[in-house]
């Protein structure tokens, strides 16, 4: 007796997402949420702007901490303001795209004006705006104490004649006589001893010396980052005058046990 065999169709591989059960039509629409969600995100990072970044140095591209920083959105609406920190850096992230205008005003001893720049604002790269600002020249004065009179940290001034009058006042240490002052480079100016105007150092509101009846250098001239060195020698009239007077002692605590 002949056998006959049936053909049997070849076996094909349906996926399970294809089977059209509807758990699988749920677990589909999930993974393609999913991958679109992903695929969302990556678009939104490329498309995320860099962050703006105010560096400050001197000439000798050393960082100028505390230097105040601001700047300007490109439609004038946002300003925003910040100091640089340690690494002469000030940064925002998050801005919106395009130019922004920046200025940069150095710490008060650089006696320098505000320098202005534009930085642009782009996706993914952080904009970069780089400040230069020239150093002050450096006056190391210092104080001889008259023999037998008491310690104390005079103050010491410098004063630089011109449009506007530039001015420095720094107080002398009070072991070593030495008082650092800060001022524009190629301005002449003269330092003088005077009774203090500020607490420790800085510009001064009425920026004059008395050199009649306190002693004064010569007319001095410092560069770029340049140090000139001066000796004042006052009387002991003189240095009783502006001697600052003795703080006074800080009061004692209470003690918390005796009776009121």
């Amino acid at each position: 007796m002949r056998s006959t065999r049936v053909p049997q169709r070849p076996q094909k591989f349906t996926p399970w997402f294809w089977s059209g059960r509807w758990i699988a039509k749920i677990e589909a629409a999930i993974v393609i949420i999913v991958f679109a969600g992903v695929l969302s995100i990556m678009v939104i990072l490329v498309q995320m702007p860099g962050p703006l970044v105010v560096h400050v140095n001197d000439d000798l591209h050393e960082p100028i901490k505390e230097a105040r920083v601001g700047c300007t959105s490109p439609d004038g609406k946002t300003h925003y303001a910040g100091q640089t920190d340690y690494f002469g850096e000030a940064k925002w992230p998050g801005l919106a795209k395009g130019p922004w205008r920046c200025e940069v005003t150095p710490p008060e001893r650089f006696h320098a004006g505000q320098s202005r720049g534009i930085a642009t604002v782009v996706s993914r790269h952080p904009a970069v705006w780089l400040a230069t600002i020239e150093r002050p020249g450096r006056l190391n004065v210092r104080v001889v104490r008259p023999a037998g009179s008491p310690r104390a940290s005079v103050a010491v001034r410098a004063v630089c004649p011109g449009e506007p009058v530039e001015s420095w006042e720094s107080r002398a240490g009070l072991l070593d006589g030495r008082a650092v002052l800060w001022l524009p480079h190629g301005r002449a100016c003269r330092a003088g001893l005077v009774r203090p105007e500020v607490e420790y150092e800085g510009s001064v509101a009425n920026p004059v010396l008395d050199c009649a009846a306190e002693p004064c250098t010569q007319e001095l001239t410092a560069g770029v980052g340049e140090q000139v060195d001066a000796v004042l020698s006052p009387t002991a009239a003189q240095w009783d005058f502006v001697r600052p007077p003795p703080e006074p002692d800080a009061p004692e605590p209470a003690d918390a046990g005796s009776p009121q």
